[in-house]
């Protein structure tokens, strides 16, 4: 029990919403008579074929050209605001999908300058925004689509219903076909490589295939058919598939010959390289773990077992574990349907065991007491021995495995009812090794949404782990290196960070909209190390681990969202061939780390090691989720979750786990001292701070309870899209008033948007809360270390702090109100969102603002 429990938000009443911002810098497009220069030669073959009565299915000849039941590809500078929509309106074209596109400024496109003096012209510093949208025409829709071109080049008016169309023809850069470099882009390209070598001539190499999502059954068994008749064709074979209608995916893991591989590496104009029901060829989906520490041989007591048989509310999604170890047995709700049991040998069951540990226990240096429930487990990889890798099924698509996981879990299979419905909280301390984030919303990452929003779970992700050396150019040499300072190493590291991001991206599906993705900070309770071997990249106040993977996520998303302690990670210093130093993790183990269980080939089931990297922040912030549930519900503090529907459950939580998080100093450091610098640059800065910190790292126990000085206030609800807000209004601390004394206001809002595959927006809801002139209300204002103000709206997250010490007069009853509201984003939305809402008042240690704000909710104090 504590002194200070958490607080119940005031009911809210209903407001209409705030009025929309104005959009950014216009894009400049050629005349129609440079477009028909531009284009004309495009559409100059289909006019051909079709004033000539050919056979239209003689386009198809061209392996590049424009052609039925070819996907094409619209490169579009700027947006348009709905090109599904305009699609639609043609029968027989078939929206596919989009996604954004980055154009450099020519004497065609640019952004129109508007800079005071510059005008007219356009920003030659400046890339354009734009989009990439797939279709795949009949033969009626390219004669329609050609028919639209050349009234557009004729200069004729646009017929009723089409005048997006004119849109897209006055903005189109490029119209072409999905060819072979679409299908195999250069990272699978390398991978294909790779295995060829490994395999040999003789051998076969396994890759996954994503065909195209056509938008009727029919479309989609003959697509099926063609790509069947093209493995075929090149000797290969179909080894697993998988479709998932609301994400729209067609999957199929395949084998091909080394021959047809070799074909492939060289773009040759072979059946699977230029099929068109392929959108997309990639290695086989591969979790990575970093090496495992060294056992510790001592070992500290195991705390009894949880009591009763509470059901449990957060499952792993990880490697088989050693269920019988010491720290693990009966704490363990076991689910094996796979028998990844008798797959994986006992002793190198590693990754699981550490993460099963390290959410039931915590770090144990730290001592902490167990959770108290069990921990619904899934196998979805295993050990299979020989010192490798724990690793995937090589027969299975990991995707689905995850996917028919879940449905197991929350409403049970063809073997029978839910195995765990109570559960919310789900770890993937995974993420796929052969897909770096590089924009495009991965199917891993649409499946975690699509998810996230059906079941209303909290997905937890670990952002992935960079172990490639990071390349430091400030420094001469070793000798440069040594002898600067450690404030001066760590600008510089984090300097060859933010120069190198676009090579240490997430990892897949640590992109995803709706999950809470974790960073792996520079923290642990290990003994210090010292010696000249191995040194800390900070200097003071610790930050992120130079491995932990950096953002941002889908079109900016603040990402990773939080940080949670990854270990003391230090590191080793090389020369690097005369272009400064080169920077190597060093491995935990007696070094730093996370003191958890690990497996043990002698049969001791109390063996302890050291564990690291983002796997284990996840775990830790899996472990924040459930103890911060735990608060929330616990009768002895008021259970705030008394009759609240379980749908909830993970908006609330979600809202809380960041709700503490800041950047601190470091954030503070980079904001002062990183570019760009000047006038209005502060959202690129801040943009480019938020893919090393996101929202910071959030001080768990201060999101479990109040303080004298702090008040936390917990709601819920429902919001829909359009002009209605939901209005609370928050008490002040009367103390506050008229007084010049520190104080802030945190307010955190959290759901889980339907998404919208088919949509330029994918996210179908946007949700803001809006405090009502903080400045003047309270005397706070908007603080600097944290996301841009433009960043915070753009995820499923929105986490903003005020501050100040300004003496104002309260007014509105000595409230401040807050407006949450939803807009509509991705197309027409037809449900109520449920979101999570938290709110802190805190101010200096001798004002009492628990009890006062305590006093403004009405609530009478416990005896």
């Amino acid at each position: 029990m504590t002194d200070y429990p958490l607080l119940p938000v005031p009911k809210p009443g209903r407001d209409r919403r705030p009025k929309g911002s104005g959009g950014g810098g216009s894009i400049r497009t050629p005349s129609r008579a440079r477009q028909r220069e531009r284009l004309g030669p495009t559409f100059q073959r289909l006019r051909d074929v079709f004033d000539q009565n050919r056979d239209p299915v003689a386009l198809r000849e061209d392996p590049l050209g424009i052609a039925p039941e070819r996907a094409l590809v619209f490169e579009v500078a700027g947006s348009i605001g709905d090109f599904s929509a305009a699609v639609s309106k043609i029968d027989g074209l078939d929206f596919l999908a989009d996604e954004e596109l980055i154009l450099e400024p020519d004497d065609d496109f640019g952004v129109k300058e508007t800079r005071k003096g510059r005008e007219p012209g356009i920003r030659d510093d400046k890339p354009i925004a734009g989009r990439l949208y797939m279709a795949m025409p009949d033969v009626q829709a390219l004669r329609h689509l050609l028919s639209l071109w050349r009234r557009y080049e004729a200069g004729q008016n646009a017929p009723d219903g089409f005048a997006p169309w004119f849109q897209v023809f006055e903005h189109l850069h490029t119209l072409r076909a999905w060819g072979p470099e679409d299908r195999i882009p250069e990272e699978t390209i390398a991978y294909l490589e790779e295995e060829l070598a490994a395999q040999g001539a003789d051998g076969a190499v396994r890759v996954e295939v994503e065909l195209w999502y056509a938008g009727t059954a029919d479309k989609r068994r003959a697509a099926l058919a063609g790509f069947a008749r093209a493995v075929t064709a090149a000797g290969g074979a179909i080894v697993d598939q998988a479709e998932i209608g609301e994400i729209g995916y067609i999957g199929r893991l395949s084998d091909l010959p080394a021959a047809e591989v070799q074909r492939l590496v060289n773009r040759e104009e072979v059946s699977l390289a230029l099929c068109d029901d392929i959108m997309m060829v990639r290695p086989q989906s591969t979790v990575a773990f970093p090496v495992a520490a060294e056992p510790l041989h001592d070992a500290l007591p195991a705390p009894p077992g949880p009591e009763g048989a509470l059901p449990p509310v957060a499952a792993l999604f990880d490697a088989m574990p050693v269920q019988n170890h010491a720290l693990l047995a009966g704490r363990l709700v076991l689910d094996d349907p796979d028998d990844f049991d008798a797959m994986s040998v006992v002793a190198e069951r590693r990754h699981g065991t550490e993460m099963a540990s390290l959410i039931l226990h915590g770090d144990r240096n730290l001592g902490e007491a167990p959770l108290s429930r069990r921990v619904y487990f899934r196998p979805v990889l295993y050990a299979p021995g020989g010192g490798g890798d724990e690793r995937t099924r090589r027969d299975r698509l990991l995707l689905d495995l995850i996917y028919r996981a879940v449905l197991r879990m929350k409403v049970g299979d063809n073997e029978g009812a839910a195995t765990a419905p109570t559960v919310f909280i789900v770890n993937l301390s995974l993420g796929d090794r052969n897909r770096p984030f590089t924009g495009p919303m991965s199917p891993w990452g649409r499946l975690l949404d699509y998810l996230a929003d059906r079941f209303g779970i909290l997905f937890l992700v670990s952002a992935g782990n960079v172990m490639a050396p990071l390349t430091v150019p400030d420094f001469a040499g070793l000798i440069e290196f040594e002898n600067a300072t450690a404030a001066e190493r760590e600008a510089a590291i984090l300097r060859a960070l933010a120069a190198q991001q676009a090579m240490r991206t997430l990892l897949s599906p640590a992109e995803s909209l709706n999950a809470v993705t974790v960073g792996a900070w520079h923290e642990d309770d290990a003994p210090l190390v010292n010696g000249g071997m191995v040194f800390s990249p900070f200097a003071n106040a610790p930050g992120p681990n130079i491995s932990s993977a950096l953002g941002l996520g889908h079109r900016k998303v603040v990402k990773p969202d939080i940080f949670m302690p990854g270990g003391r990670e230090l590191v080793r210093v090389a020369p690097n061939g005369g272009n400064g130093v080169s920077l190597r993790i060093a491995q935990p183990g007696r070094l730093y780390g996370l003191r958890c269980a690990v497996p043990d080939g002698g049969g001791d089931r109390r063996r302890e090691g050291f564990s690291a990297g983002t796997s284990a922040a996840t775990a830790l912030a899996t472990r924040a989720a459930h103890r911060i549930f735990e608060a929330l519900s616990d009768p002895d503090n008021g259970n705030l979750l008394d009759a609240v529907d379980p749908a909830f459950y993970g908006v609330i939580v979600k809202a809380m786990l960041v709700h503490r998080a800041q950047w601190g100093s470091i954030g503070e450091l980079l904001d002062q001292t990183w570019e760009p610098k000047g006038k209005g640059t502060h959202v690129a800065r801040r943009d480019g701070i938020a893919r090393l910190l996101g929202y910071g790292r959030p001080a768990v126990e201060e999101a479990m309870e109040c303080a004298a000085n702090r008040a936390t206030m917990i709601g819920y609800g429902e919001i829909p899209a359009g002009e209605q807000a939901a209005l609370y209004r928050i008490p002040l601390p009367p103390s506050l008033e008229r007084v010049r004394e520190p104080r802030a206001l945190t307010v955190s809002l959290a759901w889980f948007s339907p998404v919208n595959i088919r949509h330029q927006a994918y996210r179908r809801a946007k949700l803001e809360v809006a405090p009502d002139s903080p400045e003047d209300r309270f005397g706070v204002k908007r603080v600097a270390g944290q996301p841009s103000d433009k960043a915070i709206p753009r995820g499923s997250l929105f986490h903003v702090r005020y501050a100040g010490e300004r003496a104002v007069a309260f007014v509105d009853g000595s409230t401040i109100s807050l407006k949450v509201f939803c807009r509509e984003q991705g197309g027409a939305l037809d449900q109520s969102i449920r979101y999570g809402l938290a709110v802190t008042i805190e101010a200096g240690e001798a004002v009492q603002v628990y009890e006062e704000v305590r006093q403004g909710l009405g609530i009478r104090p416990r005896l």
